[in-house]
């Protein structure tokens, strides 16, 4: 992509050669991410990079050739040709602030990322190709022999995971998401997981609703059949114990306005999650009185995730309990890329079908 708003063009370079430490993989499928959507509509991102860039960074491939020293990946598993390979895109340096002083090292100084990186430097360097080059020091990748169409959501999930973690979810608590896209109906899957005993999902519109359910949701609410937030409310609260709030919230649907709704859900002293805007679309007014104060609200935020992340989404996608390859909805050549783009920052909809999860697939 040349720009934000920018067009899409397919180019063909030399495929490189792994030197010592790297590995080529001949890319299967590459998600397309939200955020990178928002991106390309202009809004301002958490992570910078320069324009050209190379999108796509959801991304299962073969190794098709492999550098002197690359034997294992980060599990210690044997690589060998043609193994399926899942990428973990964040790079961070283990040496900066954040990353040794802070322990937060989603936010290193110094990270790269697979899918924001300038084209030509070197190429290959996003899932939205035939080949990716992972040449960055330090980059973690796991083997595995899931099928393409479950793999590809372990670094979507790895977000969920991450989300879960900041505010702990316990046995027996009640848990709301608000969004029913992917990362949504993957925060729902890591919340059942880590231990919530009622679920309530927040959105629309009702396919995604359905597969919610399917899912695992205990309840699930429409937006566009409850167009009143104070209903909505009223409606959460409603299925919690004695009426006072839920627990848990988490914010998955990257809109402004569902944030202070979202905290209404709450119950006193429960724990609030922004997991959804990672792109600047806008402020929303909340009061710090009714919204914090008055309820000592925990409010957290969740961003990006880290390599034990994935490496816990690749085991709950490994248990095979959740039927996550249905929300892949669209399987696109590359050349279709920028009208999937288009459709995911519109209707929602590409050759007359609803789209939850597009991914791109380069053969």
């Amino acid at each position: 992509m040349d720009k934000p708003k920018g067009k899409f063009t397919v180019k063909e370079y030399p495929v490189p050669e792994p030197g010592p430490g790297t590995l080529l993989l001949k890319v299967e499928m590459c998600g397309i991410c939200g955020t990178d959507v928002h991106y390309w509509l202009g809004d301002e991102p958490i992570l910078r990079f320069p324009f050209p860039v190379l999108f796509g960074h959801e991304v299962v491939g073969r190794a098709v050739s492999i550098g002197e020293g690359v034997n294992t990946d980060i599990l210690g598993n044997p690589v060998k040709i043609g193994d399926r390979i899942i990428l973990v895109p964040l790079v961070t340096c283990g040496k900066c602030y954040y990353c040794t002083i802070a322990r937060e090292p989603v936010k290193c100084l110094n990270a790269k990322a697979y899918g924001h990186i300038q084209d030509g430097k070197p190429y290959f360097t996003g899932g939205y190709s035939d080949y990716l080059y992972v040449f960055i020091p330090n980059t973690v990748f796991l083997k595995t022999d899931l099928p393409a169409e479950v793999a590809i959501f372990t670094e979507p999930l790895s977000i969920a995971v991450n989300a879960v973690e900041r505010v702990r979810v316990n046995p027996g608590e009640t848990v709301v998401i608000q969004g029913s896209g992917p990362i949504g109906l993957m925060t729902l899957i890591c919340a059942m997981e880590a231990g919530a005993t009622k679920t309530i999902v927040v959105g629309g519109p009702k396919e995604r609703l359905k597969l919610a359910e399917e899912l695992g949701a205990d309840r699930t609410i429409n937006i566009y059949d409850v167009k009143d937030s104070r209903k909505r409310v009223e409606i959460v609260r409603k299925e919690t114990p004695g009426g006072f709030g839920a627990d848990v919230v988490f914010e998955c649907a990257g809109v402004p306005e569902a944030v202070p709704e979202g905290i209404d859900y709450l119950r006193f002293f429960g724990r609030y999650c922004e997991a959804g805007n990672f792109a600047n679309t806008g402020t929303v007014e909340i009061n710090p009185c009714t919204h914090i104060c008055a309820k000592c609200a925990i409010i957290v935020g969740a961003w990006s995730s880290l390599p034990d992340h994935c490496v816990k989404a690749l085991r709950i996608l490994e248990t095979g309990k959740y039927p996550i390859e249905k929300l892949i909805s669209h399987k696109l050549p590359l050349e279709r890329l920028e009208e999937a783009f288009r459709a995911l920052s519109t209707n929602y909809e590409i050759d007359g079908k609803e789209a939850t999860k597009v991914v791109v697939t380069p053969q």
